[in-house]
């Protein structure tokens, strides 16, 4: 598992895609912070605030929750990470080399989760800090103190990669189980999508358990308490694990 995670590791540091996506995102995070217009894909956010960000002076606090409300964006710049770290393999049957090679099945599994997690959350820890860095260039000040300004971002940068890793987890199993890099990707642009949709049409409150983009703003905002928290980040936890059984247990019956 330790060599799977250091070919996936070196391969990426050598593939050109790896660092244009990082070029983008901070590019987008400059552009959001520079301009001051937020917005994600299918994220709501409470109108009222967007109205009083767009037009108070900006800190770099609020900086960091405007990209917050933006950050609904990075999942789908991020399906390159789904394809660098997993989809090609699967979709040209490669994955089968590297498991004849002499790694388990559930060594590989556990390692393209541990890659795809860690290179989603160093994108996202290229946003926020390109986005602070943009601020403090305009000569913007904290809107809080450094340490609470950091421990915020640090925190929402964890949350929103761990979110965005539950629905990649999800998209892994359509994968695995289909072998199609197509409707993988297809989903996890679809899933916020959907979620967004059918919460505006129907009354079922357990969607908002799985409506992560919306309850990473809530946070950022905090308009809901540690305590409200629990609820969301078991249920994640909780996919997450069904997920990675799910995946293990469709690859263990594969033939190679």
């Amino acid at each position: 598992m330790i060599n799977q995670l250091r070919a996936d590791f070196y391969r990426q540091t050598h593939t050109f895609g790896h660092y244009l996506l990082m070029v983008l995102v901070a590019a987008f995070s400059i552009i959001t912070v520079y301009s001051k217009n937020v917005g994600g894909i299918m994220v709501s956010a409470p109108e009222d605030y967007l109205g009083r960000l767009a037009g108070m002076k900006w800190t770099l606090l609020s900086g960091t929750r405007g990209l917050t409300i933006s950050s609904s964006v990075l999942m789908y710049a991020f399906i390159s990470i789904f394809i660098m770290v997993i989809g090609y393999e699967f979709s040209q049957q490669t994955y089968k080399n590297t498991l004849v090679s002499g790694i388990s099945r559930s060594g590989f599994i556990i390692a393209k989760f541990m890659t795809m997690l860690l290179d989603i959350f160093f994108q996202v820890l290229v946003f926020y800090i390109a986005g602070i860095l943009t601020g403090i260039a305009m000569g913007r000040k904290t809107g809080t103190d450094w340490g609470n300004l950091f421990s915020t971002t640090l925190l929402t940068a964890i949350i929103v990669a761990f979110f965005i890793s539950v629905v990649f987890s999800m998209a892994i199993v359509i994968l695995i189980l289909t072998g199609s890099l197509i409707g993988s990707a297809v989903f996890i642009v679809a899933f916020p999508m959907l979620i967004t949709i059918l919460s505006s049409i129907t009354n079922w409150s357990w969607l908002k358990y799985i409506d992560f983009f919306s309850v990473t703003v809530k946070i950022s905002l905090k308009e809901i308490t540690v305590n409200q928290f629990q609820p969301y980040i078991w249920t994640s936890f909780a996919i997450l694990a069904v997920c990675f059984g799910l995946a293990l247990t469709i690859i263990k019956r594969k033939e190679l």
